[in-house]
């Protein structure tokens, strides 16, 4: 007799995958669904501090003739979300616009990079922060407890110390003290007091504080002796720029040519670069322009004997030449008005002198093209023009604190646009 083989019934088992795979589809869909308004969200309430901090900035860009203060900018601030969050699209962003001030965080600060909060009234750049607004969820609240989002915005005059503008060039200054945020261990000019003339680019790569093949050149974007030169000219054009917190590239050589871009800043232009025909417009670029203001001393040449010492173990050298350095056309005399010529360039831009140089954490240094952290950007005010070629070609600057000062002749500057920047603790804006 033949016996017929028999096998346990399974279909019970087909039931439970079919039911573990509706669940794990269901909270796909739960989380993309609520994912989806979580973006939506951000993206509403980044709109929501954009509009305020433009609003508060726009606030503070009045102060010196209106009498305008930080608390009238706060109160700006919040007037405008207040506005925001009760108009169409944005009456499912859970926030309670009867409290804003709980809720929302105004900073200011004298610089944008980096950004350090202080009650000082002359602070023009505003951050906005709402840092935790709650958002309705539909499915995902059995698989996340609380969903929350969170924006910053920082705003203020667009000629102020962002690493971002066209103030910025590729030339690099190696801190003496990390430990002094304010300064890196130089003393600063005021107006009143002139304080270190520092080489930005030294003559021999021995003697900068970064290593072999390095004059304290930076490549913006790519490399190249056009870049360099119109870089130094102000032209940053769709390029790169530095950001507090990464790392810069340096650009070896010395770069004797194109280092004469920057003279365009006082008037003097070399092929292949000629001076603008047409006059600055606002809200235009600064590039190629020279400064209103012109030295009235000759520029100087320089030895190594000028300065403090011939190898930088610890950040850039000075200029210690007490003759030298009486020679100079100080920060001071600039800012007063003194010493200067009084005939000004057909089309010019007032304070083209004030530059900003990135400040990097040299140590232990490097050789070629290399990295550098970026700790800092440093307001300068270009003494002179670049003078000297090959091994006594050297471009020194003082250190002052704040880009916004200096020059008092009027000019063409567009310090009145308000712009976003980005937040440089999250990136934000």
């Amino acid at each position: 007799m033949n016996r017929t083989l028999s096998h346990p019934r399974q279909s019970g088992a087909v039931l439970v995958l079919v039911t573990v795979a509706l669940f794990v589809l269901l909270a796909f869909t739960a989380l993309a669904l609520d994912g989806g308004y979580l973006v939506l969200n951000k993206t509403r309430v980044q709109d929501a501090v954009d509009s305020a901090a433009l609003s508060g900035a726009k606030t503070l860009s009045g102060t010196a003739a209106q009498g305008n203060s930080h608390d009238d900018a706060r109160t700006a601030v919040y007037d405008t979300l207040q506005a925001v969050f009760t108009g169409d699209g944005f009456s499912q962003v859970n926030i309670d616009t009867s409290n804003l001030a709980a809720a929302v965080t105004v900073e200011f600060s004298e610089e944008v990079v980096p950004f350090i909060p202080t009650t000082d009234e002359a602070a023009r750049f505003i951050r906005v922060r709402l840092n935790t607004v709650p958002v309705t969820q539909f499915f995902s609240q059995l698989l996340v407890d609380t969903w929350q989002v969170g924006s910053s915005a920082v705003a203020g005059p667009l000629s102020g110390t962002s690493a971002e503008d066209n103030r910025v060039i590729p030339l690099l200054m190696c801190a003496k003290d990390l430990d002094d945020q304010d300064n890196f261990g130089f003393n600063p000019s005021t107006p009143d007091a002139q304080g270190d003339v520092i080489v930005i680019k030294t003559n021999h790569h021995k003697k900068a504080p970064v290593g072999g093949g390095n004059f304290l050149g930076l490549a913006l974007e790519g490399t190249g002796a056009n870049v360099f030169r119109n870089a130094l000219a102000g032209d940053l054009t769709d390029k790169s720029v530095v950001v507090v917190g990464q790392d810069a590239t340096t650009e070896p050589g010395n770069m004797i040519g194109p280092a004469l871009g920057l003279n365009t800043r006082f008037n003097e232009f070399k092929s292949p670069l000629s001076a603008p025909s047409d006059p600055p417009t606002y809200g235009g670029s600064e590039a190629f322009y020279p400064d209103c203001s012109q030295p009235a001393p000759s520029a100087l040449t320089f030895d190594d004997i000028d300065f403090g010492y011939d190898v930088a173990s610890a950040g850039n050298v000075t200029l210690t030449d007490q003759v030298k350095l009486a020679h100079l056309q100080s920060y001071p005399e600039y800012y007063n008005g003194q010493n200067v010529n009084p005939a000004q360039p057909s089309n010019c831009v007032d304070n083209r002198r004030i530059v900003k140089v990135p400040i990097g954490n040299c140590t232990p240094g490097c050789n070629g093209r290399c990295e550098i952290p970026v700790v800092g950007v440093a307001c300068m005010f270009l003494n002179q023009k670049v003078t000297g070629k090959g091994n006594s070609q050297y471009i020194v600057a003082e250190k002052i604190a704040n880009c916004g000062l200096g020059g008092t002749t009027p000019g063409n500057s567009n310090t009145d646009k308000l712009v976003l920047y980005k937040d440089s603790d999250n990136g934000d804006s």
